[in-house]
C-alpha cells in the first residue's frame, strides 16, 4: 500500500479527526482568562501545547492519507496486537495504578502502567519498559508539580 498513491479514507478522517480535536482544544483554551494562571506559566498554555502537538500530528497523518496511507504500518490480518492477554495486561495496568498510586508514588506507579501497556502490545523488555515509563513520568510529574502547582501523589513514596 506505501508504493501507491491512493488516498486512503479511513486514514484521512483519523488525521482529519486529530485535526478537529486539535482545533477545539484551541478554541477551549482561547477562553481561559489571560489573569487566570498556575505557579509558572498561565492557564492557557498547557492545553495551547496540546493543541499544537496534536494538530501537527494530525496534519502528517493526513499527508500520508493522502499519499499512500500511513508509512510503517503492518498491513497483516488485521488482528488486534496482543489479543485478549494484551487486553489483560492494558487492563491489569490500569487496576494496578489505580490500587498503588497511593503507596508507590505517582512516577513508579504511572511507570508500571507504561510497562503493562507495553507488554500488552508485545514487547518483551519489561526493565527497559520500565525505566521509559519512568522518563516520560517525571517531566510530567514536574510540570504537575512545579507549572501547574497541582499535587500529585509523592515521586516516590520515602519508605520505598
Amino acid at each position: 500500500m506505501a508504493g501507491s498513491r491512493a488516498i486512503v479514507p479511513t486514514q484521512l478522517a483519523i488525521g482529519l479527526g486529530l485535526i478537529t480535536l486539535s482545533a477545539l482544544l484551541a478554541v477551549g483554551a482561547n477562553r481561559f482568562p489571560a489573569e487566570m494562571g498556575f505557579v509558572i506559566l498561565p492557564a492557557y498554555v498547557y492545553p495551547w501545547i496540546v493543541a499544537g502537538f496534536l494538530g501537527v500530528v494530525g496534519l502528517l497523518l493526513s499527508y500520508q492519507a493522502l499519499t499512500g496511507g500511513f508509512r510503517e504500518l503492518d498491513s497483516g490480518n488485521g488482528a488486534i496486537p496482543g489479543g485478549k492477554s494484551g487486553a489483560a495486561w492494558v487492563t491489569g495496568g490500569l487496576v494496578g495504578v489505580a490500587l498503588l498510586i497511593n503507596l508507590i508514588g505517582f512516577v513508579l506507579a504511572a511507570g508500571l502502567l507504561f510497562a503493562c501497556s507495553a507488554r500488552g502490545f508485545g514487547s518483551r523488555h519489561p526493565v527497559r519498559d520500565l525505566a521509559i515509563g519512568i522518563a516520560l513520568t517525571l517531566p510530567i510529574y514536574w510540570l504537575f508539580n512545579a507549572g501547574l502547582g497541582v499535587s500529585l501523589p509523592s515521586l516516590i513514596n520515602i519508605w520505598l
